[in-house]
């Protein structure tokens, strides 16, 4: 039965979402090993996300079952209005299980997506949203310009000579330095020579620059663009499921750019001082703990290397798995 009327219904309007959902996923099931920086890296991603947007947006954060220290974390952010939409899942889904989540649900035009440990520069949104308003044609857009995985994006490189008013160029245009910080931050500085052997595809429309490139730890799409797509498989939580995304968009016929330069970056699960000092201005302040020296060769000998990284993994499946 119900008594009286809901005082609800006294509300003559409700808030609308902004056009622009900026949507992260996270994962932190524990502050060690691993993990043990994460925490603060996070902190770092999202404060310079919220600092340096210059549009207005909604954030939506999706946690992948991390630990109690990373949910209160958010939830304060959440009750201080800083994060508009919170998902607290009590298990981890994967990253393309939480993508089927956030791109169904988000309210905005379009979805600015990140991974948890992105730094953002300022004027990292309107920059994006150029590159939409000149080119039409693009899929998705990215902060970063680099080269990845070529068949990722051969849609955009045979598309690029024929498209209107576009001058479309292949050479070595982007910073050698764009490339090795990335690679360094994926710990995949054995990748760098290959890497830098590689041609750019640079395409430029009304004087607007964009690259060809295709990358999934962060970039925009807009919702009727990634709509009709889902729901992507997810067989694993990270590894080979998010190629599931990359192909689709590849073979759905639109582009997948970049900026011109870059106004997002990669930090990775740990942080040195001196990058912390170059992307905040400080090194102080956050608790980094070091990992062995690269000087004690014993830890890096293959088979030391290869049995503590299986005492570690095993460990990991029995408190996670």
């Amino acid at each position: 039965m119900r008594l009286g009327q809901n005082p609800a219904k006294a509300i003559q309007y409700t808030k609308q979402p902004q056009a622009i959902t900026a949507a992260v996923i996270t994962y932190i099931p524990f502050l060690s090993g691993y993990y043990a920086q994460s925490l603060e890296v996070l902190k770092i991603s999202l404060e310079s996300l919220l600092a340096n947007s210059d549009r207005p947006f909604d954030l939506m954060v999706f946690d992948n079952g991390s630990c109690v220290e990373v949910v209160k974390y958010l939830t304060d952010l959440q009750q201080n209005k800083r994060i508009q939409f919170l998902v607290l899942s009590d298990q981890n889904i994967g990253k393309v299980g939480a993508w089927n989540f956030i791109f169904g649900a988000a309210p905005g035009e379009y979805i600015a997506y990140s991974d948890s440990d992105i730094y953002f520069y300022p004027g990292w949104l309107s920059k994006h949203l150029r590159i939409f308003e000149t080119y039409p044609e693009a899929g998705t857009v990215c902060g970063l310009p680099r080269r990845g995985r070529r068949d990722f994006y051969t849609n955009t490189i045979q598309k690029g000579p024929t498209l209107p008013d576009v001058k479309f160029e292949e050479g070595k245009f982007l910073r050698e330095d764009w490339i090795t910080d990335h690679a360094r931050s994926l710990g995949k500085t054995d990748t760098v020579e290959d890497d830098l052997k590689l041609n750019d595809y640079r395409f430029t429309r009304n004087g607007v620059i964009a690259f060809a490139t295709a990358t999934h730890f962060q970039f925009m799409v807009q919702k009727k663009t990634i709509l009709p797509l889902l729901h992507f498989p997810s067989e694993r939580p990270m590894g080979d499921s998010v190629a599931h995304v990359d192909r689709a968009i590849n073979q759905c016929g639109m582009l997948r750019l970049a900026v011109s330069e870059r106004v997002v970056r990669h930090m990775g699960n740990t942080l040195d001082p001196s990058m912390i000092s170059e992307l905040t201005g400080d090194s102080k302040g956050f608790n980094l703990q070091q990992g062995p020296k690269k000087n004690s060769k014993f830890w890096y000998f293959p088979l030391t290397k290869k049995i503590v990284l299986g005492i570690y993994d095993r460990i990991f499946k029995i408190y996670y798995g």
